[in-house]
């Protein structure tokens, strides 16, 4: 459990699956937070996720390791969707994924955009892959 908590903790990009009010799927690629086994990402509000969510709360959060030994976890779960990231939640989130010269400099620019909105996906299931198929 350690090791998943760790890779969960790494700033690995994740594929975020939704199904829209059509029964169709719509997958995209995101940044996310992991605090207290909570996925928290950002999106613009009235994107084809935010509008998926608000009509179907079920999500699939796949994050992975695209390098040997490869591993995935996917994360099915129900999502929350609240208000936009705090600006600390910002700076987090941007040097989490650019590290700290360019993270700052991200939050700064996208400081005054508000027209987002957070996403919380609480998994219910987590499933592991560890490289190895036909188990």
């Amino acid at each position: 459990m350690d090791d998943l908590q760790d890779f969960l903790a790494q700033p690995n990009v994740a594929v975020l699956a939704t199904v829209d009010h059509k029964g169709r799927p719509h997958a995209a690629p995101v940044w996310y937070l992991y605090e207290d086994g909570v996925f928290i990402i950002s999106t613009g509000r009235g994107s084809q996720k935010h509008k998926n969510l608000e009509g179907n709360p079920n999500a699939t959060l796949v994050i992975e390791r695209r390098d040997i030994p490869y591993y995935a976890v996917m994360a099915h779960g129900t999502v929350e969707v609240g208000p936009a990231f705090s600006n600390e939640q910002r700076l987090r989130l941007a040097t989490r994924y650019l590290g700290d010269e360019l993270g700052k400099a991200y939050a700064a620019r996208t400081q005054a955009f508000d027209e987002n909105v957070s996403i919380r996906v609480t998994p219910r299931k987590l499933i592991e892959y560890n490289g190895r198929a036909g188990r």
